[in-house]
């Protein structure tokens, strides 16, 4: 009795082997059916050369594109089902011009053929071909705005500093702002950089120092190089004010007195 029960038991660990073997063997062929069938896809791709694209509309100058595994060998591209043309070396790719076809939408498709004679077929894509007038006013959509910021940024760039000056905001420039500061290389001074200034990557910002008035590429500066720009100014000012001649009338007056004395 124990003996069958033993048999039993040995049976039932290796049908539960051969089970998990079945599994395991049935779950890496679906993982790999996936792959199998991208690899024999054929993939298809439309680029603009020259022209307009936005979304699905398009105007212009083209160029469908296909791909697939290593032994393709051949591709007919076609439009609304008729032959676009045959490309038999990669790159698979067809030049294509929307004027020469109707207004509208319209189908692209291709179908691949492989070195051992296996058919592919690319998924179809869907364009509507504009008119140039529209794609002018798509264009034009799609700049206005951007022309709107240039152009507000610029106004802004220009107007704030000019209303600062009046108001004798210069003379309180804050050395370190928002954004930092910077040191103006015209005139030396140290000045905080203002929000509206135009940003270009490769040069900096371009900023008006409040000081001078004018118009240069800066970089944000460290606090120690702010403060050594401010006190040199600093010491500048005091230099130039003390080698001044006195603009006071009472000292004027005097000095005329002690100049008066050895005539």
């Amino acid at each position: 009795m124990a003996t069958m029960l033993q048999r039993r038991d040995g049976i039932s660990r290796w049908a539960k082997a051969a089970l998990a073997v079945c599994l395991l063997a049935g779950l890496l062929a679906a993982l790999a059916l996936p792959a199998l069938a991208q690899e024999n896809a054929l993939t298809l791709r439309v680029r603009k050369q020259f022209g307009y694209n936005l979304g699905s509309q398009i105007q212009g100058q083209f160029l469908i594109s296909a791909t697939g595994p290593a032994d393709l060998a051949a591709v007919t591209f076609t439009i609304d089902g008729a032959t676009l043309g045959e490309v038999t070396a990669a790159p698979f790719e067809l030049s294509f011009q929307t004027g020469a076809y109707a207004l509208g939408w319209h189908t692209l498709g291709a179908t691949g053929l492989t070195a051992d004679g296996q058919t592919l077929e690319g998924k179809e894509l869907r364009f509507e071909f504009v008119p140039a007038s529209s794609a002018a006013q798509g264009a034009l959509s799609i700049l206005a705005p951007i022309l709107v910021v240039v152009f507000g940024g610029m106004l802004v760039m220009v107007v704030i500093p000019l209303l600062r000056k009046g108001k004798g905001g210069a003379a309180a420039t804050p050395v370190n702002g928002i954004l930092g500061g910077t040191v103006c290389p015209k005139c030396g001074r140290p000045f905080g950089l203002h929000i509206w200034a135009l940003n270009v990557s490769f040069a900096g910002k371009y900023d008006r120092c409040p000081h001078c008035g004018k118009w240069s590429f800066v970089r944000r500066a460290s606090p120690a190089v702010l403060e050594a720009a401010a006190a040199e100014k600093a010491a500048s000012a005091e230099a130039a004010a003390a080698a001044a001649p006195a603009t006071d009338p009472e000292q004027q007056r005097k000095k005329h007195l002690d100049d008066s004395r050895y005539v």
